[in-house]
């Protein structure tokens, strides 16, 4: 099976780019390590990353995004984890495992070649032999080499032997071999079990829950008080008081001013209020978050007296959430004033997940859930929401509401034409809301966009176009996709209407 799927990873990819290839890869890289265990023996964990990238790999072929691909590689390395290690459960373990079955794949090629020989046989002596002709080989080329440097005379001396040696070896070792051996270990990493049980061994005594363990102490020795773990108790109520209080006052401020009736006044840098200070509070929250699991990381989730602990927590879990949704707003208020960016969908997505993130410290201080949940449940919240981020063409979304929107002398212009090719027929369709909003751009008194010459725009619209086509001119079938095509015909549409 590593064979067959290596040989079609070079079919599909050798000096090709990116589409339909990667979407057939990833199913087939799915039947086949199906084929090897079945159905029914496939965990709940794989079969979740399974649904995933097979979202993503159509994806791929459908909005043909870098976001979809980046997935569909996240998602196959995921299931690849979980396939073949039926206990593992988080994603952050899966993931190690992939990545260390991907370092080992080199080391199976003894097992497979003793496979080749029938089941049971080893590999002859000859392997053995070149086994210990080559790692000594190694070892003295590298002093070779420290000799060479270290030693003008003993290079010349050398020079003539080793560096036809080392042209035949790049002679030998082309791209191509390179490639395929590359397509080997990935093909390798996908259908075999590599480092069974590895990291299963150290997930497998992970709970959700949190257990006290107690540690013994001698007979003779006087028992521990709990003088230290009470004043990191008070130190830690202490804390929770201050910066609660100080974070009340941070979201009056944000209600009053951000959440309802925000305008923004005349000199007002909303590029600060935004970038800036949007950054800083986000960074307050994950900083909440850090101190949060450092008290609760231990025997304090067992103490006696941490009621108002617990409860001081929560409340700024739940002031961290309020803070979070002011975070929003000012994105929110950014969008409104100068449109859509990616950076901006960005911060979106972050805040998304990192209020995903508050809600389980939520119920980790107060149902005294271990890291190990923490972990597992955002690792499945950020691949869900990666994989439906993946089902929306985001570059069309943004040029569509950007066109739209109430404030034209605000767009970024010039992002238009960084946009990829897929938004070439919507810009041509509009070209009179665009010529609109350079208009209202040349009556700013600070002008920030590069492109307000109409003419200008257009030419560098042809020039994108021109590449556009040359590019589709070249296309193999390994590099279509659905978003290609229906630019294609979308243009000719356009472009016969409007010459």
């Amino acid at each position: 099976m590593v064979g067959l799927l290596s040989l079609l990873f070079d079919r599909l990819f050798w000096d090709r780019g990116i589409g339909i290839n990667l979407s057939l890869f990833a199913v087939a890289a799915i039947l086949l390590a199906l084929s090897r265990y079945g159905w029914r023996k496939v965990s709940v964990p794989a079969r979740w990353a399974l649904m995933g990238t097979l979202v993503s790999a159509a994806m791929v072929y459908v909005h043909h995004s870098t976001l979809a691909i980046a997935a569909t590689v996240i998602g196959l390395s995921l299931f690849g984890g979980l396939v073949h290690e039926s206990e593992l459960r988080s994603t952050p373990a899966a993931m190690l495992q992939a990545a260390i079955a991907f370092l080992l794949a080199p080391l199976r090629v003894r097992a497979g070649m003793a496979a080749l020989r029938g089941k049971g046989a080893q590999v002859g002596s000859g392997w053995r032999w070149t086994r210990i002709a080559i790692v000594p080989v190694l070892v003295a080329l590298v002093f070779v080499q420290l000799y060479r440097v270290g030693n003008p005379r003993f290079d010349l001396l050398t020079a003539g032997f080793f560096d036809g040696f080392f042209d035949l070896l790049g002679e030998l070792l082309t791209p191509r071999l390179l490639f395929v051996l590359f397509g080997a270990m990935i093909s390798a990493a996908l259908v075999r079990r590599i480092a069974p049980g590895l990291i299963a061994r150290i997930e497998g005594p992970l709970k959700d829950h949190m257990v006290r363990i107690r540690v013994g102490r001698p007979q003779w020795m006087a028992p521990r008080g709990m003088d230290p773990l009470e004043r990191e108790r008070r130190a830690g109520v202490v804390l929770l008081a201050l910066v609660n209080t100080v974070l009340l006052v941070v979201n009056l401020i944000d209600i009053s001013w951000v959440w309802f009736g925000f305008t923004v006044p005349q000199d007002f840098s909303l590029k600060q209020f935004v970038h800036e200070g949007t950054w800083a509070l986000i960074w307050s929250i994950l900083l909440s978050m850090v101190v949060l699991l450092y008290l609760f990381r231990g025997n304090l989730n067992f103490h006696p007296r941490n009621g108002t602990l617990k409860q001081l927590a929560i409340v700024w879990v739940a002031q961290n959430f309020i803070l979070g949704v002011s975070v929003f707003l000012r994105n929110w208020h950014y969008i409104s004033f100068h449109g859509l960016a990616y950076k901006r969908i960005g911060v979106i997505v972050f805040l998304v997940l990192v209020l995903i993130g508050l809600i389980t410290l939520y119920v980790k201080v107060r149902e005294r859930r271990s890291f190990f949940y923490l972990a597992r449940v955002n690792g499945w919240a950020w691949f869900v929401v990666l994989i439906g981020l993946t089902t929306i063409e985001w570059d069309t979304t943004i040029v569509r509401y950007n066109l739209r929107h109430e404030n034209p002398g605000e767009i970024d212009i010039d992002n238009y034409l960084a946009m990829s090719d897929k938004v070439l027929p919507l810009l041509y369709a509009n070209l009179d809301k665009v010529e609109q909003q350079m208009a209202r751009h040349r009556n700013n008194r600070v002008r920030w966009v590069d492109h307000l010459d109409p003419a200008e725009f257009r030419d560098e619209l042809d020039a994108k176009r021109h590449r556009f086509l040359l590019r589709m001119e070249h296309q193999q079938w390994q590099e279509r996709n659905w978003a290609d095509d229906h630019t294609l015909a979308a243009l000719s549409e356009i472009l016969t209407e409007h010459p």
